[in-house]
């Protein structure tokens, strides 16, 4: 039952989007995007929390990657365009939603499309949107990043806009239901995580870096921030299981 009134979510997007579309509304867009994420995430019975704030203006974000479920969590909070591999373009009405929803688009591995895709970075950075890259260039099954690639980073040089770095962590029994990695496809992902059990998302804000340096090294300036955000999340996780198989020992012992 989850699971179909998922898609007819979706599906409801879709119309949306094509009414929205008639009327050239960019910000009436962008709000009604952000509320559609929110439902879906309503929908999914996902919670999250934010930790730091919300960045103001025109700013590259630059994130770890875990799950198509990130772009929930993100576009929940804020109005802002993503950076997606090309092949979700053409996934099962997702696709739409994404283009839809002003979604920028990649072909891994091509040059001459992560060119393009730069351009397009810049020029929606210097019209004021926020931009989230996603700069491992895939999605892992974490708890901590792969190398941050610098590429897509250079397009915030290039605006004059600063690089935002943010960590993503999900929590709860369902955790382990919402990474979206390897062979996994969209369809099976969807339907195990509309059954899944509890499950809230952690979006941590770091500081923002000015685009003063090469990108480069704003790349490991930006991971290393995303890493200790991280990590004070590890820290927490392994004192809480620390503590609870402590009591449980302690339990088993009288």
């Amino acid at each position: 039952m989850k699971l179909f009134r998922v898609i007819l979510h979706m599906l409801r997007g879709l119309w949306t989007l094509k009414r929205l579309s008639q009327r050239n509304d960019n910000r009436l867009t962008a709000r009604k995007v952000q509320l559609w994420h929110r439902k879906a995430m309503h929908l999914f019975g996902l919670e999250r929390i934010l930790v730091g704030d919300v960045p103001k203006g025109p700013c590259l974000i630059v994130s770890n990657h875990l799950s198509w479920v990130d772009i929930l969590m993100i576009g929940s909070l804020m109005n802002v365009r993503f950076l997606s591999k090309a092949e979700v373009a053409s996934w099962p009405i997702v696709g739409k939603l994404a283009r839809g929803a002003g979604t920028l688009f990649v072909h891994r591995g091509d040059r001459r499309s992560a060119e393009l895709a730069l351009e397009d970075i810049e020029a929606a950075l210097k019209q004021g949107d926020q931009v989230v890259v996603f700069p491992e260039g895939t999605s892992t099954r974490g708890p901590m990043p792969i190398k941050f690639r610098s590429r897509l980073i250079e397009a915030a040089r290039r605006a004059g806009v600063p690089v935002v770095p943010m960590a993503l962590s999900y929590h709860g029994p369902g955790k382990a239901l919402a990474s979206y990695a390897g062979d996994d496809d969209f369809v099976s992902h969807m339907t195990r995580l509309s059954q899944a059990p509890f499950i809230r998302g952690r979006v941590a804000v770091g500081s923002a870096i000015e685009p003063t340096e090469p990108a480069a090294v704003i790349a490991r300036d930006a991971q290393a921030s995303v890493e200790s955000m991280l990590e004070l999340v590890v820290c927490e996780e392994r004192d809480t299981e620390h503590a609870s198989s402590t009591v449980d020992l302690a339990t088993t012992t009288h």
